[in-house]
């Protein structure tokens, strides 16, 4: 008949994040909230509008993505959130104001809890620096199969 009182509906987002438990993703941020390294976050979460780069520049205005592995993540009615452990490449990945797809962006890193920016961007890092660095560059990435 219909649905169960109580009874959660899966979103497309949801099967989207749980496929990605455990791998190394970009998310599009609309705000984070740092980790420490006890795994404890600040509870303060971070805009853009808010955020000043270790090169005392703003972030006002530009998009925010933040990388690292999914642990988890949490939903509610149109607000999702994500929990990013380091990336797995993190001495290789970028950190800051960059060049990304032909616009200018900021890239962090986790660790960090995120909410995420509607509409909801999520994807896989693809693997190895090269790859990793043209889908920073290009546009459109196509990623080169090791053979």
């Amino acid at each position: 008949m219909g649905t169960e009182i109580g009874e959660r509906r899966v979103w497309h987002i949801d099967q989207v994040l749980g496929a990605l438990v455990g791998q190394d993703v970009r998310v599009a941020a609309e705000s984070f909230c740092p980790t420490l390294k006890n795994g404890k976050a600040h509870q303060v979460f971070v805009s853009p509008r808010e955020l000043v780069l270790a090169d005392n520049t703003s972030a006002r205005g530009l998009p925010l993505y933040v990388e690292g592995r999914l642990s988890r993540f949490s939903r509610q009615i149109g607000v999702v959130h994500v929990e990013l452990d380091s990336p797995a490449f993190a001495t290789d990945s970028v950190e800051g104001s960059t060049c990304f797809r032909g616009g200018i962006a900021v890239i962090l890193r986790g660790p960090a809890i995120v909410r995420l920016a509607f509409p909801f961007r999520v994807e896989k890092l693809p693997r190895g620096a090269d790859n990793y660095w043209e889908d920073i560059r290009l546009p459109r990435a196509q990623f080169k199969l090791a053979l």
